[in-house]
């Protein structure tokens, strides 16, 4: 077979940051460059250039179809590739492979990176025959004619992946590309009133964080789209702005009502995990998730990256850790990192499990290395971040062993939390500005070593007044002080040093400022709570029983004592007060937790009054039907 000759189109306009990316990822697989300007005041033109000299110039009529069938008119190769200056083409990609069964046009997948660090896989056609009556049409979101049966078109699935960066917060934002997108579509949906065009004013309301406007525009395009090939991402979109919504009966509705439709579409499976987990109905939430990884990834259509693997199994181990199962939280983040090594999620959770269930320091080293080995600068560069969000010990190690340079507050974080305290302070005091985000390191630091040398630096950073700035010093200074009152900020920078002590085993150190946070009578509570997550129940136990008496008709403060007693298997005791705190106010959460105690006692007469009472008061509890 010859080997077809490839142009590659595009239309741009001030792409001066993206464009020699794009252009390089086609270097050596196209045979010719087509650029379409459409008014750039940046160097976009003079980077283009670098590639090619087929730039034309356009007026730009806010229409890009127009822009885009005027780049089609230049191409003279036999098939067209369409790409965006934010987009990419993967290195796996090989076009020639592509083309060897000589369709008329290919669907290929564009995975669109996002801030948070995930990725949204979609399908579009983006290579296909040259002087085929292939046209675009469609102001905005612009699409081809493909549907035409008139051309008698031949189709299938390509194996390319095009890489799109454009949905990222920092690129939207600097492009101004809402304003601009939602007066175009609201011109579209005026003159073509179309599911299409409501489906696309939807999204872009979406991408805004405006989820009553998108919805209502969903809502709108719904009927008009029933057998369009987004059907599936209309729903999981309106699915997802009612869950922003916090209107999550009606969620649990539509995304029924899709699955029965859509049975293998696994998106719809992790949507309901969701909607279930912020309800904290935590057993349907885990079978949605143990479904998503039955069902796999979504291959053909837009998809959540993740939703049938890694996704899912992250989201499991969130479950298992609020449910005290780190054995089974410590199993799903393995999995997790077994589909995606480069998921940092996953090792962030890997690493507070870790903390949790107090596995010897040597041992998190060496399994550490075995199921993330570094085998480049990528794999240390992603570790290092990870260990230094994480605050973990192994950060030093890992600096030391591979001689890494990194910012001197990062070698004073590594120091501090592998115990160097002079090492450390040594490091900080030669730092002239930090951010707020290490305000509590540094006063955590201060506090091991008695001095306040750093303090200084920490002042403006933190919203507290005068007298509670001295009360600070104080403590630092390990001078006894008693508390009548006390802001939120020092409440917090107190419980941030107790939380860091007990991971550090800094024992002596934690029960004197358990002590100084015990007078002051309004933080008890929160500082039980972060006693008994961290495994010190006895002594968040005791602190609860202390004032009981005047605080038994409280339920947060009753169900948190019957949490303390099934972390000391003192199954007896957890009944009674969870039974008390239904009596006080009654919520689904606490069903469940009184259901755990039951499968403990092995108590099967038990199970099965709870699952009749659940079943009773709460139908949105699918796991006791």
């Amino acid at each position: 077979m010859i080997e077809k000759t490839i142009t590659l189109c595009m239309i741009v306009k001030n792409e001066e940051k993206l464009i020699e990316r794009c252009l390089s990822s086609v270097r050596n697989k196209v045979d010719e460059i087509i650029i379409v300007d459409t008014g750039s005041s940046d160097r976009t033109i003079e980077l283009a250039s670098k590639f090619t000299s087929k730039i034309y110039n356009l007026e730009w009529k806010e229409d890009f179809s127009y822009a885009r069938n005027y780049s089609l008119e230049k191409a003279t190769s036999d098939y067209i590739l369409v790409l965006d200056a934010d987009e990419y083409l993967d290195d796996s990609s090989n076009l020639d492979k592509v083309l060897v069964t000589e369709k008329d046009h290919y669907t290929v997948r564009i995975k669109n990176h996002l801030s948070s660090g995930g990725s949204i896989y979609h399908p579009a056609v983006r290579l296909f025959k040259n002087k085929r009556g292939l046209q675009y049409f469609g102001k905005i979101h612009e699409h081809l004619n493909v549907e035409d049966k008139s051309l008698n078109l031949t189709h299938e699935f390509g194996e390319l992946i095009i890489n799109h960066e454009g949905y990222k917060d920092e690129i939207v934002k600097e492009k101004n590309k809402h304003e601009r997108n939602i007066k175009i579509l609201h011109d579209e949906v005026e003159k073509n009133p179309s599911g299409y065009n409501y489906y696309n004013l939807g999204n872009q309301y979406k991408s805004n964080q405006e989820y009553n406007k998108a919805l209502e525009a969903y809502q709108t395009a719904f009927p008009l789209s029933k057998e369009r090939l987004y059907i599936q991402y209309l729903l999981y979109n309106m699915i997802d702005c009612l869950r922003q919504l916090e209107r999550f009966e009606e969620a649990l509705n539509v995304v029924e009502a899709s699955i029965e439709s859509f049975p293998n579409h696994t998106d719809f499976h992790f949507m309901k995990g969701r909607i279930y987990e912020e309800l904290n109905y935590l057993k349907d939430a885990e079978l949605a998730y143990q479904h998503c990884l039955k069902l796999g990834e979504v291959e053909l259509f837009q998809t959540l990256e993740g939703v049938g693997s890694f996704l899912s199994c992250v989201r499991l181990g969130s479950i298992y850790m609020r449910q005290d199962q780190n054995l089974k939280a410590f199993d799903m983040t393995i999995e997790a990192l077994k589909f995606d090594k480069y998921h940092m999620p996953a090792l962030v959770m890997y690493l507070e499990v870790v903390k949790k269930t107090r596995i010897p320091f040597e041992q998190v080293k060496e399994h550490l290395s075995s199921i993330f080995p570094i085998q480049n600068n990528n794999d240390l560069r992603n570790l290092i971040i990870v260990l230094t969000v994480s605050k973990s010990p192994l950060l030093k190690d890992y600096l030391e062993l591979y001689r890494v340079n990194v910012d001197p507050s990062v070698l004073g974080i590594a120091k501090l939390y592998a115990k160097d305290y002079e090492e450390a302070f040594k490091i900080w005091v030669s730092i002239e500005h930090i951010e707020a985000s290490e305000v509590n390191d540094l006063i955590l630091l201060s506090y091991m070593l008695n001095q306040n040398q750093l303090l200084p630096k920490c002042k403006n950073k933190i919203n507290i007044n005068s007298k509670e700035w001295r009360v600070l010093n104080k403590v630092v200074n390990g001078e006894d002080v008693e508390i009548q009152q006390l802001s939120n900020a020092l409440e917090d920078i107190f419980l941030f040093i107790i939380e860091k002590l007990i991971h550090m085993n800094e024992e002596k150190k934690v029960n004197s400022i358990v002590k100084i946070l015990l007078t002051y009578q309004n933080s008890r509570l929160k500082l039980a709570e972060l006693l008994n997550r961290n495994g010190l129940s006895q002594v968040a136990q005791n602190i609860l029983l202390e004032n009981y008496n005047t605080s038994a008709n409280n339920p947060h403060i009753v169900e948190l004592l019957a949490d303390t007693c099934v972390k000391q298997k003192q199954y007896g005791e957890a009944l009674s007060f969870y039974d008390r705190a239904i009596s006080l106010k009654s919520k689904y959460e606490l069903y469940e937790k009184v259901f755990h105690v039951y499968e403990e006692l092995d108590d099967k007469e038990g199970l099965i009054l709870v699952k009749n009472e659940i079943e009773r008061k709460y139908p949105l509890a699918k796991w006791v039907k």
